[in-house]
Order: C-alpha cells, then structure tokens, then sequence
C-alpha cells in the first residue's frame, strides 16, 4: 500500500498566503524615473503652442533639486514612465509632472492636496493600481481608481446626490432640464460673449436657484451648485495619445471619473471631423453631472 506524504496543512496555508500577498503587492506597472530631474523643485511653463485651443506646452524651465536650472528643456521630455507587462510603455512629461507636484503636492490649497510626500511616492503607488489594460488601449483612457488614502476634495457631484441630499429641489431640476439644449446648442457652436450673456441672463431670471453655469477651460458651458466639495480617496486620470505616439498622462485630480467636456475641439478627429455621438455623451454628462464651487 503506498501513502500519500503528510501534508503540513499550516505551512502550506502560510505559504498560498504569503504567495497571495506578494502578488497583491507586486505594481501592474513598472516605474521608471528621469534621474536627471527627481525630486525637482519647480518646472515653469515657457512657451506654448498658440496654434491649438488648448495651448499645450512647447517648453519648460527646471529647477532640479541641488538648485541647478534647466533653462530651456522640452515640456514632453519624460519624467517618469510607466511600463506594462508587455512593454507598453506611458510616460508623464516634464510639464504634466510640474504641474501635478505644484498642485497636488507642494500646493497650499487642502482640496487639491494628495496625501504624498513627493511624486515619487505617489507614482510608485499608481503603479501597483494602474488597470492593466490602460497601456494597450488605443485613444485616450480616463477612469479613477482608489488609492485608500486622502487625495483632496472633489468638485463634482451627480444631481441624483444633491436631490437625494436636499441641495437641489425639484423645481431646481426641472430649470436646469429646461435649458439642456440650449446649452447644449451654445457648447457646439457659441461663441464666449453669447455664452457669458446667457449665464447673466440665467442669474438675472433665477435669482433663487440653486443651480448655475459658468465657463470652465476658457470656453465650455457647464451647470454649477455653490455646495462643499467632498473629501475622496480617488484619484481621476486621463491618459491620451501623447507627442511620441505613445501615451502619456493628460491629468490627474481628486475624484471620481469626470465626464469628458462638451468641448467640440476634443471631438473632432485629426482630421477636423466632429464626432457628433461622443459630444452627445459629454453634453448629457454634463446635464446629469455638475460642478461644486463652494468650501
């Protein structure tokens, strides 16, 4: 008769545990640093590209951290990488990783600070949380994850919360229902004066509301509540096509995934061709989503 080996059933709990938390622990991504430019002090936008809307950056001053400055270096150098499994790499440049350590790290304001000592550390924990397929995706991919910490306060919130809140009444739905496609209509084809005189003229006729507009990036139409932004622990990320033909991070904020803005630029195609059903989505977000400007 032959015996199967006694086995140590304790051990081998220890062991599948520890296995399982190693693979817990162990980063969907691997890190990658520009040591030239670690622990920086500042970056300062110096030139941008007029010719598009969104004026991105063309170049960049760095303060390095021994005090040294890089008076003129490229805004999409790469600061830090991000590499998949299958060696899909995203980067977040010199200009999209000044801007997020001087808000979100070194900022004075509360609301916009992460709960991070540097970006160092909060890359490295991006990393472990990244969804694994964001790198493989082709366009541009925006989603929030939760990084079990204070990551500030965010500044939207769904009009379904404020009703069921008591911040916005009903009568205060129905008002802004009421202008859906007017707004919708201004977003597409509006210019900023016929956009500024429609917020005056909503205040002018809705005094009591509790609802507004205002402008937001310059140009986009959106309906605001002057309600407390709320404490999270999401973090919202948007990674897009980037000037290597690679992806790299476009933003990264408190929050909850924001719906794209009804901004017809950033449904156009390369081509100048309007996407009509993805300005479509934006436009309804922004109707059942709105903007919180108080405390």
């Amino acid at each position: 008769m032959e015996y199967e080996p006694l086995k140590n059933t304790e051990q081998d709990s220890v062991q599948e545990q520890s296995e399982s938390q190693a693979e817990k622990e162990s980063p969907n991504y691997e890190l990658f640093t520009n040591d030239e430019f670690i622990d920086f002090q500042r970056v300062e936008v110096i030139s941008v590209d007029e010719t598009k809307p969104w004026k991105p950056p063309l170049e960049v001053k760095v303060t390095k951290a021994d005090g040294s400055v890089e008076d003129t270096l490229d805004a999409n150098t790469p600061f830090f990488v991000f590499q998949d499994a299958e060696g899909n790499r995203m980067s977040v440049t010199a200009a999209a990783a000044g801007h997020i350590d001087q808000l979100h790290i070194k900022g004075e304001d509360e609301g916009s600070k992460f709960d991070y000592d540097s970006l160092n550390e909060l890359f490295q924990d991006v990393a472990k949380k990244l969804p694994t397929e964001v790198a493989s995706q082709e366009g541009i991919s925006d989603f929030a994850i939760d990084m079990e910490r204070n990551m500030g306060k965010e500044g939207i919130a769904s009009v379904a919360e404020l009703l069921a809140e008591g911040i916005l009444s009903e009568h205060d739905a129905e008002l802004l229902e009421s202008v859906r496609e007017q707004v919708q209509e201004l977003n597409l084809q509006g210019d900023p004066e016929a956009k500024q005189a429609f917020i005056d003229q909503f205040v002018t006729d809705n005094s009591d509301s509790a609802v507004t507009f205002q402008l937001v990036r310059g140009s986009v139409l959106v309906p605001t509540v002057d309600a407390p932004k709320r404490d999270t622990t999401e973090l919202f990320m948007v990674f897009g096509p980037g000037a290597d033909g690679q992806k790299t991070a476009y933003t990264m904020a408190p929050g909850r995934h924001m719906p794209r803005h009804p901004n017809p630029d950033q449904h156009k195609s390369p081509d100048g061709n309007m996407n009509m059903d993805t300005f479509q989505e934006s436009a309804d977000a922004w109707f059942d989503t709105v903007m919180l400007t108080g405390e």
